[in-house]
């Protein structure tokens, strides 16, 4: 068990038994691979609104075009023709974000080193970006950088979870939500992957 964990299961069992419970059970979740921060984005743009399945498959698709002609970076996206990456199995708005990114990737170097700002500002200069809502920049705080204390409110798996753990209405404000979240700070990325564990569990 790494520390970190460790003192995740500490901290829960003080705090909130009820997760610390599930968390046992879970035990030591594992982490995919990091991916490159574009490629990242472009997977969590390709994400939005479908289901992982779907996702998966255009985004292996995607990646397969890009490893073809040169590599998933800006430059390769902004010289492909949108018939092209529409033909990947992108949505016409999805192509339009996409290329968003990569323009965006050129002209703001903030996007350069995402890693070196608070998270705060890692959601500012993401949203900046048209098609990159507060969602997309939380799961890329969360799953890219692995910041330890994000929380998503908004998050349809995470409100189901605590719905089906704490009996909390889906109707919750995100004030609500946010506000019965800080009982796992500062480990509230953690709980939110252990949340949308009970759920993969259920469901």
């Amino acid at each position: 068990m790494n520390e970190h964990h460790a003192a995740f299961i500490a901290h829960l069992e003080g705090s909130d038994p009820i997760l610390w419970k599930a968390v046992k059970l879970h035990g030591e979740l594992p982490w995919s691979p990091q991916r490159p921060h574009f490629e990242a984005l472009c997977r969590a743009i390709i994400g939005q609104q479908l289901s992982t399945k779907a996702a998966a498959t255009i985004a292996q698709r995607f990646q397969t075009w890009a490893d073809s002609v040169g590599g998933l970076r800006p430059e390769v996206v902004l010289n492909a023709p949108s018939t092209e990456l529409r033909k990947l199995g992108l949505s016409g708005q999805k192509t339009t974000y996409i290329v968003a990114l990569a323009e965006a990737w050129h002209q703001d170097a903030t996007l350069h080193q995402l890693e070196l700002l608070e998270d705060s500002e890692v959601i500012r200069a993401l949203t900046a970006v048209k098609g990159i809502g507060e969602w997309t920049a939380q799961m890329f705080l969360l799953f890219t950088l692995r910041r330890p204390d994000v929380f998503a409110p908004r998050d349809l798996g995470i409100k189901k979870a605590m719905e089906r753990l704490y009996g909390l209405p889906m109707a919750s404000s995100d004030r609500e939500l946010m506000a019965f979240s800080e009982r796992w700070s500062p480990f509230r990325s953690m709980a939110c992957r252990h949340l949308w564990q009970v759920l993969d569990a259920v469901d």
